[in-house]
């Protein structure tokens, strides 16, 4: 009995570490788009007059298409929308605006699908802004 019961256990535990389910055997949803890629400015800034249905090329790689859930403006300096993505089921993208006090500008974003491993960053490199892929664990969201 006792033999029976070690290989029953030894089995289980062999069937448990060959099949593990972590964070990295999620799907990715934006294997297609590139690592980075550029975008300009004025697409950016289009995408606060746009009303609940959009449809942007943001830059060669990345076509938005989408609807506005919510449009936050707290203040007279900063402004943030929500789009879900409808060509990238799942997706949502975050871009805030925020005016500094020397006159400039900024913006901030990401596009996350909770369900996938990977997702894609707004960043400024010398006031040019490009989309990055990155892991979804190492973004923090709002």
């Amino acid at each position: 009995m006792a033999i029976y019961l070690f290989l029953a256990v030894n089995a289980h535990s062999q069937n448990a570490k060959s099949n593990p389910s972590t964070i990295f055997s999620q799907q990715v949803s934006f294997k297609q788009f590139p690592p980075k890629a550029a975008c300009a400015i004025e697409s950016l800034e289009e995408l606060f007059t746009m009303q609940d249905k959009i449809s942007l090329q943001l830059s060669p790689a990345y076509l938005l298409e989408g609807k506005i859930i919510s449009h936050v403006k707290p203040n007279p300096f900063a402004e943030t929308i929500n789009i879900s993505l409808t060509n990238s089921d799942g997706a949502v993208f975050t871009l805030s605006r925020i005016s500094t006090d020397e006159g400039y500008t900024k913006y901030t974003g990401h596009i996350i699908n909770l369900q996938s491993s990977d997702a894609i960053v707004l960043q400024d490199e010398n006031k040019k802004y490009y989309f990055i892929k990155t892991e979804q664990r190492l973004v923090m969201t709002e």
